[in-house]
């Protein structure tokens, strides 16, 4: 065997041995095989309706799943509602939709049972805990966030997971 395919082994090895690694360790940007994602929290244990969550630049991404839980008290009553734009700077979600801030509520589908929740309905939990996994359909939008609208009791943690199959 010469050299060269001496080489091309030990290359490909080290290769093999680095996706391993990287797809064990996590983080924010993960490669596992060939399926890149990004993970956020979106909204972490918030227990107010001031203020929306991070804006995710979403538009280099095809698929998304979000997690929803309360905070485990028994007794959440809170709407949690995600919303989307396809303009160029990222909208002020806070302030009302207009020509130049262009935003909607988006659907999202509950993956235990497959229904649809309507965007300007959002998820929500009246005296009891919840812990679901949505997805919305992302392609096209640029932006996403994901906001409380109404509550009386609780916390909620929203995770967001955007993945391609590239």
């Amino acid at each position: 065997m010469n050299l060269f395919k001496k080489i091309l082994i030990v290359v490909g090895i080290v290769v093999a041995i680095s996706l391993v690694y990287v797809a064990t360790k996590g983080g924010e940007e993960n490669i596992v095989g060939v399926r890149q994602f990004t993970d956020y929290t979106v909204l972490d244990a918030v227990s107010t309706t001031t203020g929306t969550s991070k804006v995710l630049l979403v538009e280099d991404f095809r698929h998304s799943i979000f997690s929803f839980a309360t905070d485990g008290g028994g007794d959440a009553a809170l709407t949690v509602k995600f919303l989307g734009s396809i303009q160029d700077l990222a909208p002020d979600f806070d302030d009302s939709q207009s020509a130049t801030n262009t935003w909607d509520y988006i659907q999202t589908i509950d993956l235990e049972d497959g229904s649809a929740i309507n965007g300007d309905t959002g998820v929500s939990v009246a005296t009891t805990d919840d812990y679901r996994l949505l997805e919305a359909n992302i392609n096209g939008l640029k932006w996403i966030t994901a906001k409380m609208t109404a509550r009386t009791e609780g916390e909620v943690t929203v995770r967001a997971q955007f993945l391609n199959n590239d």
